[in-house]
């Protein structure tokens, strides 16, 4: 599998949030560790990217936004180097999604756009730090506070892909 068709694979898993533990993680964070595993297998120096981001940023249905939940969150993509430059790859939103989002198309060699409208883009170390230390009390946290919110989310996304494909 070339670059361009491990970015596409990854980017149309449909994106979920894990509302437990054990819930296959196939929102930002968990797409981008497999995109990086398999950026990494084929010789391609690649990082993380976190930054924060507001849910109110995004276009969402009252039914949606209305489920309380902390505004201020999270978001990761990678950077790939080639030819000496870091290269955005931003694989979050699956092409079921096209209706409500923009589905980043990558050539392996330009920069693709941010999944969200970032306010604040950490270093590669600090990201890198953030990733490799967010652990099960971290994820918990964030389920008791926002997970109804996620649920709302997913259930709207999955709407969404289910309006395409009519």
């Amino acid at each position: 599998m070339n670059t361009i068709e491990a970015f596409k694979t990854v980017r149309d898993m449909p994106y979920r949030i894990p509302l437990a533990l054990k819930e296959k993680d196939v929102c930002c964070s968990g797409k981008h560790k497999l995109l990086k595993d398999m950026l990494e297998k084929q010789g391609f120096e690649v990082r993380y990217r976190v930054c924060t981001f507001l849910w109110s940023s995004i276009d969402l249905p009252e039914k949606v936004s209305s489920v309380q939940h902390h505004d201020n969150n999270t978001h990761v993509w990678l950077e790939t180097l080639v030819n000496n430059e870091w290269i955005i790859a931003d694989a979050t939103w699956d092409s079921g999604l096209k209706n409500i989002f923009h589905i980043n198309d990558w050539d392996g060699k330009s920069n693709t756009q941010p999944a969200v409208k970032p306010i604040e883009i950490f270093s590669p170390q600090k990201s890198a730090d953030i990733m490799n230390n967010y652990n099960d009390e971290d994820i918990l946290n964030d389920l008791e506070i926002n997970g109804e919110f996620y649920k709302a989310f997913n259930d709207w996304l999955e709407e969404q892909r289910a309006s395409v494909s009519e």
